[in-house]
């Protein structure tokens, strides 16, 4: 079995003011206890999935480079003495650039990671003020400086539009600086204003003016140029990578991967024990207890720390790998949706694929019928969530 893992670190400095995603400020103590349950439940998976190879591990969060780098050296001593990792897998951590110090970094390195993720969002102080972002610019050259220092050759930067005050010029100016920066891959996320977060409530009382619509689409679609004209090839709605540094985990989830969450909120996706193949189920998403003290005690105690298992149908994992599939401008394979679901792309599809081709929204790329991949054009991309409405038809 080829596994991929994601382990979630849930803490940071202080909280974006638009996140919504399981994480708060550390606390020492919080920190140490937490370590120390995640250890137990990376030995329990080692137990179960014994023989499993690991293709890729990503330690995303909150920010994991708020961890002591002493504590997160024995995370990773576990997770490495515990699964046997493949040669050449992929191995990344998300960083703050406020946060990322040489102890750590060299840390982690030690353990196998060779891939680093800084979430730099925008080259203006102004703009990262206005998110909450606990960075200046400078600090993130300056720890693009550190990451080359301690021999990461695989960066990415990440970058946010549709900001509060955000002009198109000043998205310019942030992909330039970036670019300048000389990372390998660049994942550029449009702002979602998400419900219940600081930001939402911003916006809603006039304290902060987001881009209209028309502004953030013009973002967009001149991003995606500004980045083809720097050599950065677009392989999903969101990323672009100069040549074979396109994130591998990543691609794992858009194609389909199995993949096991650990810590706090962590999702999987995992096949089905033999109680949910009986009942129809063609694979299982999992996910853990996202409240931080009820995980420790769990694992404390139970050993388990699983609030939620889904049983996904047959029916419902096809329409997930179109779903994500058509996310990757190279699409979904019909060779590869044949051998995973067991009916063939045009016979479970045919009719709704054929119309979003006639619509300029999807195309068939290479090869005759069976050896074809269908993918979104790049209107689709734009319009994905049209797209998809046609295949749930």
């Amino acid at each position: 079995m080829i596994l991929q893992l994601y382990l979630h670190f849930p803490f940071c400095k202080r909280k974006c003011f638009y996140c919504d995603f399981v994480s708060g400020p550390e606390n020492a103590e919080t920190v140490a206890a937490y370590c120390l349950a995640l250890q137990k439940e990376i030995r329990l998976a080692g137990e179960k999935y014994a023989g499993a190879k690991v293709s890729s591990v990503f330690l995303g969060g909150g920010t994991p480079s708020v961890v002591p780098f002493r504590e997160m050296a024995e995370v990773l001593g576990t997770l490495r003495a515990c699964f046997d990792l493949l040669p050449g897998a992929e191995f990344t951590a998300e960083a703050n650039p406020g946060t990322l110090e040489a102890d750590w970094l060299q840390t982690a390195m030690r353990y196998g990671l060779n891939r680093l993720s800084l979430g730099v969002q925008a080259a203006q102080d102004g703009l990262l003020r206005g998110i909450g972002r606990i960075h200046t610019f400078a600090q993130a050259k300056s720890a693009v400086r550190l990451a080359r220092s301690c021999g990461i050759n695989n960066l990415n930067l990440d970058l946010m539009f549709g900001l509060p005050g955000q002009t198109l010029e000043a998205y310019r100016e942030s992909m330039e600086a970036t670019v300048a920066l000389a990372p390998e891959h660049v994942s550029a996320y449009s702002l979602i204003l998400e419900e219940g977060t600081p930001l939402e409530s911003m916006v809603e009382q006039g304290r902060a003016l987001l881009p209209d619509e028309e502004e953030t689409a013009e973002m967009y679609e001149q991003g995606a140029r500004w980045l083809a004209g720097a050599g950065y090839e677009r392989y999903e709605i969101s990323n672009f990578a100069r040549p074979g540094h396109a994130c591998r985990h990543n691609l794992g989830y858009w194609q389909g991967a199995w993949y096991l969450g650990l810590g706090a909120a962590a999702h999987s996706m995992l096949p089905p024990d033999a109680d949910e193949a009986a009942g129809g189920a063609a694979r299982v998403r999992r996910a853990n207890t996202s409240d931080l003290r009820r995980y420790i005690a769990a694992m404390q105690t139970d050993g388990e720390a699983v609030a939620q298992r889904t049983p996904i149908s047959a029916q419902e994992a096809m329409f997930e790998t179109m779903m994500l599939g058509l996310r990757m401008t190279g699409g979904v394979s019909e060779r590869a949706f044949l051998e995973t679901h067991g009916i063939s792309l045009a016979a479970r599809y045919g009719a709704p694929l054929e119309r979003l081709v006639n619509e300029g929204l999807g195309q068939w790329l290479g090869g005759a019928p069976g050896n074809r991949r269908f993918a979104l054009t790049a209107r689709g991309l734009e319009m994905q969530n049209a797209a998809l409405l046609r295949l749930m038809e």
